[in-house]
C-alpha cells in the first residue's frame, strides 16, 4: 500500500538521448493509461553528471532528498548511509566515517575491467560468511578490519583516511572499473589490501562450489561511503520499481516496451493515490508530479511539458 501523496522511483525507465525519440513514439500504444497520467503532471529535469555524484542519478536524487550537513562531501560519500536506511539498519557512532564493501566480480574486459555487482550474483549467507571469514583473517596486519553486516554487504573500520571518493557499483558495472580505480597514495594501502583478497579469493572453495554450478565467481570487493552518519540523514524512502532495469541495462528495447507494459499493471492500483513518479536513467532524472484539478482548466487547458523534458537530455 502507498501513502496519498507519496512518491514512486522507477529506476532505468527514463531512456537514453539515442533512444529516447523512438520510444516516446511506442508509449502510448504500450502503456496508454501511463502516458494518460503523465499529461495529468508537471514535470522538471535534472541532471547528475556522473564525475560529480560519483554515482547513477537514481542514488544521487535520493540522497538529494535527505538532510546534508556537509558542504564538501559528493553523493558517492553519502552511499552507504542511504543503503543503512533503506534496510533499516542502526548506525553509530554518528561521528565517524561509515563504510561497507560489496562482495563483487572483477573480470578483465575490451575496455580494461568490468564489474558485476552483488545484486547480479546471487550469493548466499553460508557462501558470505566463508568468504568473510577468510577476508578478516587477512586483515590482520594491516589497516582494515571487517565485520557482517549483510550478505552482500560487510562494514569497514579503519584507522587510517581513506578518502569518500569510490563511485558506486552501479556506476561502475555500467562504466569500466578503470574509470574509477584512482590511483593515488591515498588509495594505496587499500589496492594493496585488494591485490591480496583477489589472490585469496582466485581458488577459494566457495567460488570452487560457485563455478561449479554455473555462478561467476565472488572475487573482490568494492568500497561505498565515507561519510558520517551526522553528516546526512534520510527523510523517506520512495517506493522503488526496478521492473525496466535488466532491459535497459541489456539495451533491449524491445524487452523494455514489453516490461513497461507489466509495470503499467503493477502501477495502476497506486496511481490512485496521486503519487510523485520518478523516472531515471544513468545520469538524469524526471519527476512528474500531478497537478490540482482547478475549474477553469477546462477552458484552458495546460500542456504536458513532460515530452519536451523525456527529449531533452544533453
Amino acid at each position: 500500500m502507498i501513502a496519498a501523496n507519496s512518491c514512486i522511483l522507477l529506476t532505468d525507465s527514463l531512456p537514453p538521448a539515442p533512444m529516447a525519440a523512438e520510444l516516446l513514439k511506442q508509449l502510448p500504444k504500450h502503456a496508454p493509461q501511463l502516458v494518460q497520467y503523465f499529461d495529468q503532471c508537471q514535470s522538471t529535469i535534472q541532471s547528475f553528471p556522473i564525475h560529480q555524484s560519483r554515482c547513477v542519478a537514481e542514488e544521487a536524487w535520493q540522497i538529494e532528498q535527505g538532510q546534508w550537513h556537509s558542504a564538501k562531501a559528493k553523493h558517492n560519500a553519502a552511499l552507504a548511509l542511504l543503503l543503512a536506511q533503506q534496510q533499516q539498519k542502526p548506525l553509530a557512532p554518528a561521528h565517524e566515517p561509515f563504510w561497507l564493501v560489496e562482495l563483487v566480480h572483477i573480470a578483465p574486459a575490451r575496455d580494461g575491467a568490468a564489474l558485476i555487482p552483488a545484486s547480479d550474483l546471487h550469493i548466499d549467507q553460508a557462501h558470505s560468511q566463508q568468504l568473510l571469514q577468510s577476508a578478516q583473517t587477512l586483515c590482520e596486519g594491516t589497516p582494515f578490519q571487517l565485520q557482517p553486516w549483510s550478505t552482500t554487504h560487510w562494514q569497514l573500520h579503519t584507522n587510517i583516511d581513506l578518502p569518500a571518493h569510490f563511485a558506486s557499483s552501479a556506476l561502475v558495472s555500467r562504466t569500466a572499473v578503470n574509470a574509477w580505480w584512482d590511483q593515488d597514495h591515498a588509495t594505496r594501502d587499500w589496492r594493496r589490501f585488494v591485490n591480496e583478497l583477489q589472490m585469496l579469493y582466485f581458488d577459494h572453495p566457495v567460488n570452487q562450489q560457485r563455478q561449479s554450478q554455473g555462478l561467476v565467481a565472488v572475487n573482490s570487493l568494492w568500497p561505498l561511503g565515507g561519510l558520517a552518519p551526522s553528516a546526512w540523514q534520510a527523510d523517506s524512502v520512495p517506493l522503488r520499481l526496478a521492473t525496466l532495469s535488466d532491459a535497459a541495462l541489456r539495451q533491449d528495447w524491445g524487452l523494455w516496451l514489453h516490461q513497461l507494459q507489466e509495470l503499467e499493471k503493477t502501477l495502476m492500483p497506486l496511481l490512485a493515490h496521486s503519487p510523485t513518479l520518478v523516472l531515471s536513467n544513468l545520469d538524469h532524472i524526471m519527476t512528474l508530479t500531478p497537478t490540482t484539478p482547478r475549474f477553469w482548466r477546462r477552458f484552458f487547458p495546460s500542456t504536458p511539458t513532460w515530452r519536451n523534458h523525456w527529449l531533452a537530455q544533453s
